[in-house]
């Protein structure tokens, strides 16, 4: 999977966005938003410093490598 990230503030992710947490790739459901007076907005039970620190938005571009197309498979496949 290709992709890069993007630091941004926590109250501009939503539903649906791509985090890099610990290295690893998450995908934020409405349920991991928690919005509260005392910490502000937490992402998955985390305040990010209550807005200071950076969540890394991960950007995908490819999610798979494509597959190659039949005129592809029969030019690499070696004549008898």
């Amino acid at each position: 999977m290709k992709y890069h990230t993007q630091n941004v503030h926590i109250s501009t992710i939503k539903a649906g966005d791509t985090v890099e947490i610990a290295g690893a790739l998450k995908t934020v459901c409405r349920h991991n938003i928690k919005k509260g007076d005392f910490l502000g907005v937490t992402l998955f039970g985390d305040s990010y410093q209550a807005g200071r620190q950076p969540v890394r938005l991960a950007i995908i571009e490819t999610a798979k490598k494509p597959k190659a197309s039949a005129n592809e498979q029969t030019q690499q496949e070696p004549t008898p």
